[in-house]
């Protein structure tokens, strides 16, 4: 959600931190490989590839593998924190 992205970003940037967005999944793929940042913070749900795919891809990139992944969603039913883990 453009609004929610927007709050996370200014919090995180007024602590002095370097903040890349991606708004769907290979754009975060692009960013991550590029970057290389300290950590991802993911959403589930995305435009595109979801968040879980995204991970998976994330950690099967020998580049990418060791960031570690945040997820960030509303998701909260059991199979979908299964899945966040799995990934």
């Amino acid at each position: 959600m453009p609004d929610n992205l927007s709050m996370l970003h200014d919090a995180l940037d007024e602590f002095g931190y370097t903040v890349l967005v991606a708004v769907n999944g290979e754009q975060a793929l692009q960013r991550a490989a590029q970057a290389r940042p300290d950590i991802i913070l993911l959403d589930a749900l995305m435009p595109g590839m979801d968040g879980f795919e995204v991970a998976r891809r994330l950690k099967a990139d020998s580049a990418t593998a060791a960031i570690p992944i945040l997820f960030m969603t509303g998701l909260t039913e059991t199979e979908h924190v299964v899945a966040a883990f799995a990934a």
